[in-house]
Formats: structure tokens, C-alpha cells, sequence
């Protein structure tokens, strides 16, 4: 696994009380789709490109079948989810964002580094 370089939008979501936990997200933009996911175990934040050919109708733990997060050292198929709709707080307990529908000017997007699966 590699990292690679993303441009993401930030959000806020709000858990266990607290509000403004920074999360991340990606929109479909220019002709390619990478999608967020996290290794819900221990928080990692990992980048599938879903206009990749080779991943047509598979799921995200099909893509990631062989893969080890890094960070937990845990099968990766078996922690895998949609990331920024499940994250994992500082406190270990589970999350959860939707980002907005309407997409955000260009002027507020970020460039992230993340771990891409399936490569």
C-alpha cells in the first residue's frame, strides 16, 4: 500500500457531546471518484478510486481483501467503512457525518494524504 495525494473538502461532525471533529470528505469531480474509507478499529483513513475499471461492482472489502491496515495491523476487509459517514472518536467509540449534497467551491478544498487500497 501506498500513499497517495487527494483533494478532499473539510467538515465538521459533532459525537459523544463534543462538536467540530474534523472530518474529510470527497465529492465525484473532473471525471473521478476516489471514495473515503477508515479502518474502523483504529481510525486510519484509507482512498479507493472507484473509476478504476478493475473495481467495477465490487465492494470496498472485496477491493481491500488482502489488504492489513497498517497503523492496527487488522485485516482490512473485516474493519473497512464509509468514511466520513463512520469515523472513530479520540474516546474509541463510532461516529458518524453526512456531508452536505452541495458541493463546495474549488477554493475550499484541501490536498490530504491517504493510504489507496487495491493497489
Amino acid at each position: 500500500m501506498k500513499k497517495i495525494k487527494v483533494r478532499c473538502y473539510k467538515g465538521f461532525a459533532a459525537a459523544e457531546g463534543k462538536f467540530n471533529i474534523e472530518v474529510y470528505y470527497t465529492v465525484p469531480d473532473m471525471g473521478y471518484f476516489r471514495k473515503l474509507f477508515t479502518c474502523i478499529n483504529c481510525g486510519e483513513i484509507f482512498v479507493i478510486d472507484k473509476e478504476n475499471p478493475k473495481f467495477a461492482g465490487k465492494t470496498a472489502r472485496e477491493i481491500a481483501a488482502d489488504a492489513i491496515c497498517p497503523k492496527c495491523n487488522k485485516r482490512l476487509p473485516e474493519t473497512i467503512r464509509p468514511y466520513p459517514e463512520n469515523f472513530r472518536t479520540e474516546s474509541g467509540q463510532e461516529g458518524h457525518f453526512e456531508p452536505e449534497r452541495i458541493i463546495p467551491p474549488d477554493s475550499e478544498s484541501l490536498v490530504k494524504e491517504f493510504w489507496e487500497v487495491g493497489v
